[in-house]
């Protein structure tokens, strides 16, 4: 389990890499932490986030992580399918629904278990 926490922080470091670098900006992805939960991140510009969107790394994130790895949290207009709770998309869309809106973006948050957290904000 160990080995596997260590594979995803380090394919979820070099998400963060990429998505500076294609978008073109240095700098401008906001760290962000919780240290209640234990949890850290980046909170990625509106370009950084069609940048995301727009790689492979989204894919990646649906292809490679169990359902139960992954938590998303979107807009309450959010025009994403859903089943009760849960949200019936992958990746690349509820990245790209977030920065087809004026100051839209995601935040990824690496959380215990180990857990991806990814939220639209707009």
């Amino acid at each position: 389990m160990r080995v596997r926490t260590i594979a995803l922080t380090t394919m979820l470091t070099g998400v963060a890499a990429a998505a500076l670098i294609g978008a073109g900006t240095a700098g401008a992805a906001a760290p962000v932490a919780y240290p209640q939960a234990g949890a850290v991140g980046l909170e990625l510009s509106t370009a950084e986030t069609q940048a995301f969107a727009n790689g492979p790394v989204p894919a990646l994130i649906d292809h490679y992580l169990p359902g139960d790895n992954v938590a998303v949290g979107i807009r309450p207009d959010s025009q994403l399918p859903r089943i009760g709770t849960g949200v019936m998309a992958s990746m690349r869309d509820i990245a790209g629904e977030a920065a087809g809106h004026p100051d839209g973006h995601v935040s990824i948050v690496i959380a215990p278990g180990p857990r991806v957290v990814v939220v639209q904000q707009w």
